[in-house]
């Protein structure tokens, strides 16, 4: 039997219906798979954490501005994704943790349209801060893939129907830690990337979207990492995907996992390298740029930093990059704003609480969500500075969806839709 779900509760303050979808960029509608008002993966179209020429409502709370709350099944980290008219959204419950749930939310109205349930293969270990549901699913517009701590990766389709399922920790029986897992798969080019990095059997898989059949492993060196894959195009070797560890990256062509590059250097072990205009940002003591268009077999020592910034320190969070601008917020809550061309900071705004969640840039706004419920709107048009502090109830460790000018928020017990202005 599913879980019980409590139907979502409207706020006192009357709905508001969402605007027409505003036109991306032409890059990202070139890339995305499905319409430009979707948010198909972690971080959104391509991982770059950008919603373009999106207007978003500047003021709300728990009472005001909210078109819908739901109340959702279990625990998570992972964020919600928008398919089509659907909000898709992982979670855990039961006394261990082992009850995986994949459930999909009316765009409109919030109120259940289905809901899986799977039982866990891995351990279900994992920290108090983090979930077996850490990972963010993804969607090629036609196909769901959610990856759990758990090592479990199951596909369905938008109606809700299992199309294959793998147990990864029955097929790597040491993959996994007692902290959990938090990576996010990806789909690139018709191919589910999973990134298992860990102290026992880590490896990285390229998997069919269609079929769940690999199409090329390899292993990874055993350190816990909870980074995700990156898809990025290389002028010699056409799509690609970036893999980033505590010892460094390595760019393996997607079509059969052949290694292109690698850069040895500690790297952080949290938060992910983001791509703007054909230049990687490496979280690496601080910020590394890299071009990812370097030969084949050219020796490690011949990838060497354009730039390197210890003062844009990411802390949990991972950068965002937009222009000719970078922006990361380290530890103490602190966002700091530097030059893609070197490095150098611009502007520094100090905001308040813990990050988890990766901030966006939305329009010309930075939108960054702490643990504690507060939502900073931070404009860049001129001097940076916080123009808006939206606060709802709750903790909040998953970085916010965007499409349609409307704003989703999750909880760890709940998901909340912003209403577009």
């Amino acid at each position: 039997m599913h879980a019980r779900l409590k139907l979502p509760r409207w706020p006192a303050a009357p709905r508001r219906a969402c605007c027409a979808a505003v036109a991306c960029s032409t890059a990202l509608c070139v890339a995305a798979a499905a319409g430009a008002a979707d948010w198909l993966e972690f971080r959104g179209p391509l991982g770059r954490a950008i919603a373009a020429d999106q207007p978003i409502r500047t003021r709300w709370s728990a009472d005001d501005g909210i078109a819908w709350k739901a109340d959702l099944p279990g625990r998570a980290a992972s964020s919600p994704i928008v398919v089509g008219d659907l909000v898709v959204v992982t979670a855990s419950s039961g006394p261990r943790q082992d009850r995986l749930h994949i459930l999909a939310l009316d765009r409109n109205t919030g109120r259940v349209r289905w809901h899986r349930t799977f039982w866990a293969t891995g351990r279900t270990l994992c920290h108090p801060t983090s979930a077996i549901a850490a990972g963010t699913p993804a969607s090629d517009g036609t196909r769901i893939v959610a990856l759990y701590s758990s090592c479990d990766l199951i596909a369905v389709d938008l109606d809700g129907r299992l199309l294959w399922q793998r147990n990864l920790a029955v097929e790597h029986p040491k993959s996994g830690n007692d902290v959990g897992m938090a990576s996010s798969p990806r789909i690139i080019d018709g191919t589910v990337v999973v990134q298992i990095d860990c102290q026992g059997d880590a490896f990285a898989s390229g998997i069919d979207a269609v079929s769940g059949e690999d199409r090329w492993s390899v292993s990874r060196e055993r350190l816990g990492c909870w980074s995700s894959p990156l898809a990025i195009d290389t002028p010699a070797h056409g799509t690609c995907v970036l893999l980033q560890n505590a010892a460094g990256v390595e760019v393996r062509r997607i079509a059969d996992g052949t290694i292109v590059w690698s850069w040895k250097s500690r790297c952080a072990e949290i938060p992910t390298t983001t791509e703007a205009a054909g230049r990687l940002y490496v979280p690496s003591d601080g910020i590394a740029a890299l071009s990812p268009g370097l030969p084949v077999g050219g020796a490690e020592d011949a990838v060497k930093p354009e730039w390197r910034s210890t003062k844009l320190s990411c802390g949990m969070a991972s950068p965002v990059a937009w222009g000719d601008s970078i922006a990361a917020i380290n530890r103490a809550g602190v966002l700091s704003i530097g030059s893609t061309t070197d490095g150098v900071i611009r502007a520094q705004v100090r905001l308040a609480g813990s990050f988890w969640a990766s901030p966006l840039l939305v329009g010309t706004m930075l939108v960054a969500a702490n643990k504690e419920g507060k939502t900073f709107l931070v404009s860049t048009d001129g001097e940076p500075k916080i123009i808006a502090e939206n606060e709802l109830p709750g903790t909040f460790t998953a970085t916010p969806a965007v499409a349609d000018g409307s704003v989703y928020l999750r909880s760890e017990t709940a998901l909340w839709k912003v209403a577009a202005p």
